[in-house]
């Protein structure tokens, strides 16, 4: 017999977590969905983003899941993929926040990879390392690179500034320290803060202004999926 996802949070996720959520009257989780991918690198795992929408609407509380992505058109084979994600992100029920990824086209040089005060504290050899690397780069016919580039810390600021007189708390799923700002405006309002997020990918920022911070990993009851070995 499946287990309901709101019995698995009781015996799953860690109390103090159930304990600051079920204080709140009103939450609003906003997901930094590019964000938290990179996640999956530090945890080992993958998550599925259908299990943490249904896993935050299991807490009668938490009133909206607000999900922020970047849509990847770069080629046909990329739209497929990240129009099958939107179309699954629409189905759980949450608001999406979605935009075109840019691609930035850049010219593999030094600079590329630290800027010139870093490249000043390297010594001579190092530096030498590096112009290998990316003549090694250039030797593989990567002329220009197209980088990605898509965030959404204006959209998600405006949101939760939107939010503030529905909201008695916020959970935002996120490491980036350009929310900081934000979310110090939401506390001269008496929201209370709550962060989540991974070891490391959590900008001291955040730290200093959260009332509580939720490590994901022990918060996620949904499947996980790790690599094949």
């Amino acid at each position: 017999m499946e287990i309901p996802q709101n019995i698995l949070n009781k015996f799953i996720v860690r109390e103090d977590y159930l304990e600051c959520i079920k204080k709140e009257t009103a939450i609003t989780a906003y997901l930094d969905l590019t964000n938290m991918f990179h996640w999956q690198d530090v945890l080992g795992w993958k998550f599925r983003i259908n299990d943490i929408v249904s896993q935050l609407f299991s807490f009668s509380n938490i009133k909206e899941v607000k999900i922020y992505y970047g849509k990847n058109e770069y080629d046909k084979d990329a739209k497929i993929k990240s129009d099958i994600l939107k179309k699954r992100i629409l189905a759980t029920g949450a608001i999406l926040r979605d935009k075109r990824v840019k691609f930035i086209k850049k010219t593999p040089d030094e600079a590329l990879l630290f800027k010139r005060t870093t490249r000043n504290l390297f010594n001579a050899e190092v530096n030498g390392k590096i112009k290998e690397l990316i003549d090694q780069i250039k030797k593989c016919g990567m002329e220009t690179i197209r980088e990605p580039k898509c965030n959404f810390d204006v959209e998600m600021a405006m949101d939760m500034m939107d939010d503030t007189e529905k909201n008695t708390a916020v959970m935002l799923f996120s490491g980036d320290c350009d929310l900081a700002f934000a979310l110090e405006r939401l506390k001269i309002k008496n929201k209370r803060i709550f962060v989540v997020g991974v070891r490391g990918m959590v900008a001291e920022e955040l730290h200093l202004v959260k009332d509580k911070y939720i490590n994901f990993g022990k918060f996620y009851t949904g499947i996980r999926r790790y690599p094949i070995k």
